[in-house]
């Protein structure tokens, strides 16, 4: 919905902090434009995308949070990738599960079983780390990019309306 500093249209040069702020600015810009509290938004985020919307969930609550093939932390990522130079990422660098434990709300995770980017086992990490009320989905057979099928579909349409319901 919108780019991060350094990233398509935006200019400016990419950091993690820098990311986050993006993000804020515009989940209040969306508040704003929609009229409602950040505690009535859902938020979704893929990939880096989870783990900045972890970081706004905890210091925000939203009304949900929904995550789509994200990593339990970055050093993680890098000790998959690569493992020599791993050392380099900071071990608090956008270190999700430990961020998670901090966020209580429904959480809707998901992650392709055959990513390579993210390993499955960075995801299954992470959602072990979550609060309940939680739910995993597994994507059977999918990649990093290729995990919007009408299945998971039936799960974010069910999520959604489970965690609208809930709040009436």
């Amino acid at each position: 919905m919108f780019d991060y500093r350094g990233y398509g249209r935006s200019e400016g040069t990419p950091t993690v902090e820098g990311a986050i702020q993006d993000a804020s600015a515009a989940r209040a810009k969306l508040c704003e434009l929609a009229a409602i509290k950040d505690s009535e938004m859902l938020l979704m985020g893929e990939s880096l995308g989870g783990a900045i919307v972890i970081q706004l969930a905890v210091d925000s609550p939203p009304r949900g949070l929904i995550l789509q093939s994200t990593f339990s932390s970055l050093r993680d990522v890098a000790d998959v990738h690569y493992p020599k130079l791993s050392w380099l990422v900071p071990r608090n660098k956008l270190d999700s599960a430990t961020q998670i434990v901090r966020y209580r709300g429904p959480l809707l995770q998901s992650h392709g079983n055959m990513d390579r980017t993210i390993p499955f086992s960075s995801g299954e990490r992470l959602f072990r780390s979550a609060n309940e009320p939680k739910q995993f989905v597994t994507i059977e057979h999918a990649d990093h990019n290729n995990w919007l099928t009408d299945g998971y579909l039936k799960q974010l349409d069910g999520f959604i309306a489970r965690v609208a319901k809930a709040r009436e």
